[in-house]
């Protein structure tokens, strides 16, 4: 009903943009479309002007990007995000990679950013949205110490015992096509997981069902479906609590 993660801003959608969310408007109800970087910011917010009752705006910086950014961009960047506190539903993506971010310095930097972050969305009454990869009790920790209000844990990559963590403190869990991937973890995972934690993502264009996919919203369907096969419970009771747990997280002005 709701992809609460996508990047239809990025270069995959540049030959038929405009027709993955003619598509996307047939078949689910929202998305929320996050930046990952500081240039295509401005190309999230346009995306939203144009669609404003479908598309809505978390604007952050995937780690590999922060520990790449100035003190200046990084401020500018900031400055951006209070400007457009009225149209944006979220902060983020942002949090830790320690897969793509090796050196230990620049891990620093990318662990002051993200509390940073964290502490902006509070002051502005935002949920943040995490990503975090090879990375989990550092990005626990840090969730912990700097930030009290709503967090979604984007395409979630944790064990059991992070899951645990994670709802402990009251978190949303976003799972997208990672669910087919490692079949094992992720049953384990989804059968602890309650209905009332549980968004559903896509973080197209990345994680179709099949690797060589390019992955579009509606393809949530897909992943709700997986999700209701391993608890073995109605398709439909999964596909709208997970949408009904977007709408109020993000605070997302559409019926359910």
């Amino acid at each position: 009903m709701i992809d609460s993660h996508c990047h239809l801003e990025f270069k995959h959608f540049d030959e038929d943009r405009e027709k993955v969310i003619e598509k996307a408007k047939e078949r689910i109800k929202a998305v929320v479309n996050s930046s990952a970087e500081i240039s295509k910011a401005r190309d999230v917010i346009r995306l939203h002007r144009e669609h404003k009752e479908f598309i809505f705006p978390s604007l952050g910086l995937h780690p590999k990007r922060a520990v790449e950014a100035s003190e200046k961009e990084l401020d500018r960047f900031k400055r951006l995000i209070k400007e457009r506190r009225n149209e944006i539903v979220a902060i983020g993506e942002v949090g830790l990679d320690h897969a793509q971010v090796k050196d230990p310095r620049k891990r620093r930097k990318c662990k002051k950013i993200f509390a940073d972050f964290a502490e902006l969305s509070d002051d502005l009454g935002l949920p943040i949205v995490v990503h975090a990869r090879r990375a989990m009790d550092e990005t626990l920790r840090i969730l912990k110490k700097h930030k009290k209000g709503d967090v979604v844990i984007h395409c979630f990559a944790g064990n059991i015992k992070h899951l645990r963590e994670a709802l402990d403190e009251g978190y949303y869990i976003s799972l997208g096509g990672m669910v087919f991937r490692n079949a094992k973890k992720y049953e384990q995972l989804i059968n602890a997981l309650p209905h009332r934690k549980l968004l559903l993502e896509t973080d197209a264009p990345f994680l179709a069902r099949n690797k060589s996919d390019r992955s579009e919203p509606w393809f949530i369907w897909d992943v709700a479906e997986r999700i209701a096969e391993i608890k073995g419970r109605n398709f439909r009771k999964i596909w709208e609590s997970a949408g009904r747990n977007a709408k109020k997280v993000f605070d997302l002005p559409i019926d359910i």
